[in-house]
């Protein structure tokens, strides 16, 4: 049964993630980021998000707003080290632009909006377009713009069979940021199951 305060509370969590996985975000919208954690650690779904999300703060107030988007270069853009892919499409067949990218698309088509190719370069399969998708999708459906469940459809299709393997990966990598982004990752996945009924 949906829940209008929940989905307005998904719909907050969606738009955080997106946050810390658009490049561009990490770069541009730090304050941004710090505003939505401290309101996300004070309304936490459950304590460790709560731990998690004041981790991050900490990080951030002692190294700067910066370290975000540090973290974020040598984590997912160089390839060797730690590098961990954000293409849904690279845990599906080791490739990037497979047929996840086809099944996003798939969703995108039944909305009005297209990637703006512009001031988002990444692919329809990165985890970024994927969470900010995820946020449009359930405004728009808050808005009763749309009568489908899409977002349910994405998260069923897309997000679920491979989010799980993001987050562990980011819980055992060196950015302490990230590391803490995993962990709220984690707990936000089990609630969308439970949520969503998948």
């Amino acid at each position: 049964m949906k829940n209008i305060q929940i989905d307005q509370a998904r719909l907050f969590v969606y738009n955080l993630l997106s946050l810390f996985f658009v490049e561009e975000y990490t770069k541009t919208k730090q304050d941004e980021i710090i505003a939505s954690l401290e309101a996300f650690s004070e309304n936490a779904f459950n304590s460790e998000v709560e731990v998690a999300s004041k981790n991050i703060l900490k990080i951030v107030e002692q190294k700067g707003k910066n370290e975000i988007f540090n973290q974020y270069q040598e984590l997912f853009l160089i390839p060797f080290g730690e590098f961990v892919s954000l293409s849904v499409s690279w845990y599906h067949e080791h490739r990037e632009g497979g047929i996840m990218q086809l099944k996003v698309k798939d969703v995108l088509a039944k909305t009005k909006i297209r990637r703006d190719e512009k001031n988002f370069t990444a692919q329809e399969d990165h985890f970024g377009f994927i969470f900010t998708l995820s946020a449009y999708l359930i405004e728009e459906q808050l808005n009763e713009n749309i009568k489908e469940d899409l977002q349910k459809e994405l998260f069923v299709e897309v997000i679920n069979p491979y989010l799980e393997k993001l987050f562990f990966r980011l819980m055992a990598v060196k950015s302490d940021i990230y590391l803490n982004v995993g962990v709220i990752l984690e707990s936000f996945y089990n609630f969308e199951k439970g949520y969503l009924e998948v």
